[in-house]
């Protein structure tokens, strides 16, 4: 059961990381309110065109529809197909996780190992919020160079640079991805935090 534990307290910290992300990248609410936030909106004619175009692109990464060439330029499109095979394999690597974390779960939970499963919630908890802690200390203090290099690493081309009159970048300037970045971590440490405070009061319970 050490070796199943000590998975678990690897495995779990990318579960909690990815699985807040997956929950706010298609969130059109959270969206509605960054871009309200930082004057998205005053960007174009009208409010339904900055929805309208955010609700396309939600349906072209899942796979429901095509992206709307009139208001994504081709540039935009060719670098948005590269952004959905990113996070297809993002979103993969996840539920691959997630699966192995649950069989794990299940396999320590019938073995009636509850303290170590317990225990490697919160070691994976605390782990996943001092990670956390540390990026964003690292990161969000320079995110226009970590939002290069992200970008430098990740795409092989140069689709990615745009012109600050393309709708793309109107639709999503830096200002949104930092807004994003915030809340992502708020969110992870949240979590942890939770997490952390389960499976203390079960290891509490379990000591009597």
């Amino acid at each position: 059961m050490k070796i199943a534990q000590y998975l678990l307290i690897i495995l779990i910290p990318p579960v909690l990381i990815l699985g807040n992300f997956r929950y706010l990248i298609f969130n059109a609410d959270f969206y509605q309110k960054i871009q309200q936030k930082i004057g998205v909106y005053r960007s174009f004619d009208n409010h339904e065109i900055v929805d309208l175009a955010t609700e396309n692109l939600f349906g072209f990464f899942k796979g429901n529809n095509q992206l709307d060439f009139e208001f994504y330029s081709r540039q935009a499109q060719l670098h948005l197909f590269d952004v959905k095979q990113i996070l297809y394999f993002t979103f993969g690597f996840f539920y691959i996780l997630l699966v192995a974390v649950t069989t794990i779960i299940l396999v320590m939970s019938v073995r009636r190992s509850k303290k170590n499963l317990a225990s490697a919630f919160l070691i994976s908890a605390i782990v996943t919020f001092l990670t956390i802690l540390v990026l964003a200390l690292g990161i969000l203090r320079s995110f226009d160079a970590f939002f290069l290099k992200f970008h430098q690493v990740a795409f092989t081309n140069d689709f990615w640079q745009f012109g600050p009159d393309d709708n793309l970048i109107k639709l999503f300037p830096i200002e949104f991805f930092v807004e994003f970045a915030n809340r992502l971590a708020v969110n992870i440490a949240l979590t942890s935090v939770v997490v952390t405070l389960v499976s203390v009061a079960v290891l509490k319970r379990l000591s009597r």
